[in-house]
């Protein structure tokens, strides 16, 4: 099984006629050859405008394209093979070509099969997962960690929904509302998954040694703020003072233009090109007195950190990086890319690289055309973890 995923993407501002224009694009490559005439998962991203319209949206491609099971989500800006869709009414599908019996959509009201649970063809049920989660969810990442366990390889992969409008729908099988929501393949479909981040690291990195709640006490067992401000080569004579505002003026900000963030990981990661192990947070403030730092993440003694800014050149390297390992990984394998779902970070796309659709250009230059579709995220899902500023491509082979 190698023919290509069938797919369609397009804007207007009438919902039903954006609809009809993808599914015309879908319907057109029923009767090209290198498409799969056939299909039996379609996949749904929606931008927040069309978010109201989503139930509408659902039972129009459910009946055009005779597909019962759907999932997708909303996303403040979504996107395809070559195009980016933000601030716009916009939609793209993508219909999977899957062995029978080889994936189950779960909700809050339909339970992902238990671990364990074999298909009719003897394959694992719940090998991998996508997951689209409401950002409103409590305790979110332990929750995306509770659900990795029900999963045979503990990989799940997707994203938060995201959109000025929520609460935001979710699709799976119907349109749901809150909680999390996906597909589970079974071990017989042909995936791989890759995340690229995009932040340049400021320094070294340090051991955590101190830390109580989100604020990080000492780094390497010296005071955390002594640590950031040595990174940022900020000048010995100010680095020791306790004014807070002498403190941000000496920062350097044409450096951290882009913000300032602190990267996350166990302390056995190892920190390639990219540090995609690294969950990326913010920092959010600063105690001169305490010399305390403070991030978005409640971090534990024992992880490794890294400071460092989001940049553009590091981003794009960094996806040609992964967008090249799978390609090299497909290719000795024997294997074809049938499709592929791109969950990207909101602050990435346009907002990063100054212009729309940079990252499926990138994507195409170095894995080659292929359906794709996918939408910007509010927080990005890979294994058991909540990621941020980064992108997680997943292709079907």
């Amino acid at each position: 099984m190698s023919s290509l995923f069938r797919y369609g993407h397009a804007t207007h501002p009438q919902w039903r006629l954006c609809a009809e224009l993808a599914l015309a694009q879908v319907e057109a490559q029923s009767r090209d050859p290198q498409f799969s005439s056939q299909g039996n998962l379609g996949f749904l991203y929606l931008t927040a405008p069309l978010a109201a319209e989503a139930s509408q949206i659902l039972a129009l491609v459910r009946s055009r394209t005779g597909v019962e099971h759907w999932v997708g989500t909303v996303g403040g800006a979504i996107l395809s093979s070559g195009v980016e869709y933000r601030d716009e009414p916009a939609l793209a599908v993508m219909i999977a070509s899957l062995p029978p019996g080889s994936f189950s959509v779960y909700s809050g009201t339909a339970r992902m099969p238990a671990p364990g649970t074999k298909t009719d063809s003897g394959a694992d049920a719940a090998w991998a997962a996508l997951v689209h989660a409401d950002p409103g969810l409590p305790d979110i990442e332990s929750l995306v960690q509770d659900l990795s366990a029900k999963v045979e390889t503990g990989y799940l992969f997707g994203g938060l929904s995201s959109g000025d409008a929520p609460p935001l729908p979710q699709i799976a099988d119907q349109t749901v509302w809150g909680g999390m929501s996906g597909v589970a393949f079974a071990s017989d479909v042909g995936m791989r998954t890759r995340v690229t981040q995009g932040c340049s690291p400021l320094s070294s990195d340090h051991l955590i040694t101190a830390c109580e709640g989100n604020l990080i006490t000492t780094l390497d067992d010296a005071p955390a703020l002594d640590t950031l401000l040595t990174d940022l080569d900020v000048a010995d004579e100010i680095k020791v003072s306790r004014d807070g505002e002498a403190l941000l003026e000496a920062l350097p900000a044409k450096r951290l233009r882009n913000g300032l963030f602190a990267g996350l990981a166990s302390a056995n990661a190892q920190r390639g090109f990219g540090f995609s192990d690294y969950r990326v947070r913010n920092v959010v403030g600063i105690d001169p007195l305490n010399r305390l730092v403070a991030i978005a993440e409640q971090p534990r003694v024992g992880e490794r950190l890294v400071f460092c800014t989001r940049d553009a050149q590091a981003a794009r390297q960094d996806l040609i990086r992964m967008a090249t390992e799978l390609r090299e990984e497909i290719e000795s394998e024997g294997h074809v890319v049938r499709g592929g779902i791109y969950v990207s970070c909101v602050a990435r796309g346009q907002a990063l690289f100054g212009e729309p659709g940079h990252e499926m250009a990138l994507i195409k230059a170095n894995l080659g055309e292929f359906p794709l579709v996918g939408f910007y995220a509010n927080g990005e899902i890979a294994r058991d973890t909540l990621y941020g500023y980064t992108g997680v491509l997943t292709l079907f082979i």
